[in-house]
């Protein structure tokens, strides 16, 4: 398993004492566009220069914003149309962050990638990452994505599916007896068939899988197949008998 990301580096922080900026009646959102259009860059509009239409970039110049102490030569204008310093409101200090934010849902999140260790199922796998993660600490939680969703999409039908196909397995044979007893008789061997290969899977240790749950469906429908055999049989003896 691997963090999919990137390693925490270091990053200038920017602390705004909002009670101080609301008294002197500058914006929050005046300072963040300050911000924003001094230290990084804002679009103002295009220009045609000869043949061609260019750009019009607004930035401070580059060695006004080299150095943290470069902020405190900002100025904002307030809500009186005043400039205030941004020394006034601001201090800068370094910390060390994420370069990047990922969201997922609109939550902010980690990526983790993993793989199943040789001899063991991904669903295996993905059981053992749920029970690790009923250890973070409260507030942090989970979510399948990709194929590990699928994954776990697919299994919860996995009981509909099994239910569906004895049905139509059930009806199959009622029009094909024109009976509701026989298919009755065929029907009662299918738990007995998946109770043997649950067994026999549980003793060999073999994982359970998309594999093992194809499988299953397999053995209803072999069950069924001899049991109609049985029926047939059975049905012929009796027919003898009485003639």
């Amino acid at each position: 398993m691997r963090f999919q990301g990137l390693e925490d580096t270091p990053q200038l922080k920017v602390d705004i004492d909002q009670a101080k900026a609301s008294a002197l009646g500058v914006s929050l959102a005046d300072l963040n566009a300050a911000l924003t259009t001094c230290f990084g860059s804002a679009y103002i509009n295009n220009f045609v220069n000869g043949n061609r239409v260019q750009r019009v970039i607004a930035q401070l110049d580059s060695p006004y914003r080299m150095l943290p102490q470069d902020v405190n030569g900002i100025y904002v204008r307030n809500s009186s149309g005043q400039m205030v310093s941004l020394a006034s409101l601001a201090t800068v200090h370094w910390i060390y962050g994420s370069p990047s934010l990922q969201h997922f849902n609109g939550v902010p999140a980690l990526e983790l990638v993993g793989a199943a260790p040789p001899g063991k199922s991904t669903g295996q796998a993905m059981t053992a990452m749920e029970n690790l993660s009923q250890k973070l600490p409260k507030g942090i939680g989970y979510e399948w994505t990709g194929q590990s969703f699928e994954e776990r999409l697919s299994a919860r039908q996995a009981p509909l599916l099994y239910v569906l196909s004895l049905i139509v397995v059930f009806l199959a044979l009622a029009a094909l007896y024109e009976n509701w007893s026989i298919p009755v008789a065929v029907i009662l061997v299918v738990p007995l068939g998946i109770l043997g290969a649950l067994l026999a899977a549980t003793f060999r240790g073999l994982p359970n899988d998309v594999f093992f749950k194809v499988g299953l469906l397999t053995i209803v429908g072999l069950s069924a197949k001899n049991a109609i055999l049985i029926v047939e049989f059975a049905k012929t003896c009796r027919r003898r008998a009485r003639a």
